[in-house]
């Protein structure tokens, strides 16, 4: 048996010497344009037809959902803004529920990918703003490191933080950074909130990489925020955020 295995071992190995020996190169490169649009609907399969409409029916039906009220129009943006504001906050309160005493929390901007409007808020509206299935997660984070997060936040323009931090930023450095009213200690670590994208370094935060412990919710944020949007609906309250004094750029 050893000697068959062998024997296929070396024809293998002969197999990827001859294709080696091979030189292959692009002589040409043709593409067709084909513009996807109702024409390709004249001919439809009426099964398929309503397949789709069974499951959109239920689906439209569940999305449309009202779930709670927005004050006002929420939009992203850089260096804060308001859905970011709420969005960072909303993060913040909901990890010391789940976890404990939370020192600051981080949404970037990018993971926001649509605006909540003034008015009733759906289920399918947070699954257009929280479209990506990004955990929420708490970090133990060294102070040097974050000190090297919030010298990124300066030189990025910003990002989505909690209301438990002033940073005042000239010329792309850090002029001043306070943590709960503190200035930021170096020996110290910190608990951050956020998610489990920008917990792997991605979106610039490679800061967070330096993590000395990390706590998995196992939720989505999606799934957190339709919670966090339905309690606040049952305390008789809507959705809403000012622009602080979190972040200021001179």
């Amino acid at each position: 048996m050893k000697k068959v295995e062998s024997a296929l071992v070396i024809i293998f190995i002969c197999f990827l010497s001859s294709c080696a020996q091979n030189r292959y190169a692009v002589k040409s490169i043709e593409s067709t344009h084909i513009e996807i649009d109702s024409a390709w609907d004249s001919k439809a399969n009426p099964a398929m037809v309503a397949l789709v409409e069974s499951y959109k029916t239920i689906l439209d039906s569940e999305m449309n959902t009202p779930i709670g009220a927005a004050a006002q129009t929420l939009v992203k943006g850089f260096p804060q803004s308001l859905l970011t504001n709420f969005t960072a906050d909303a993060i913040q309160q909901i990890a010391e529920e789940l976890t404990g005493d939370i020192d600051f929390a981080v949404m970037n901007v990018g993971g926001l990918r649509s605006t909540l409007n003034q008015g009733t808020i759906t289920l399918g509206n947070l699954y257009e703003i929280y479209s990506f299935d990004n955990r929420l997660v708490v970090l133990e984070l060294p102070g040097k490191a974050v000190k090297e997060f919030f010298d990124f936040i300066a030189v990025h323009g910003g990002q989505g933080l909690s209301k438990s931090i002033q940073i005042v930023v000239n010329k792309r450095e850090v002029e001043s950074l306070k943590i709960n009213g503190k200035s930021l200690d170096e020996n110290k670590t910190y608990r951050v909130a956020t998610l489990d994208y920008l917990a792997e370094g991605n979106d610039g935060m490679v800061a967070f990489k330096q993590a000395t412990g990390l706590i998995d919710s196992n939720e989505t944020l999606r799934d957190l925020m339709i919670q966090y949007i339905k309690k606040l609906t049952a305390n008789n309250q809507e959705a809403n955020a000012t622009i602080d004094d979190r972040i200021t750029i001179k």
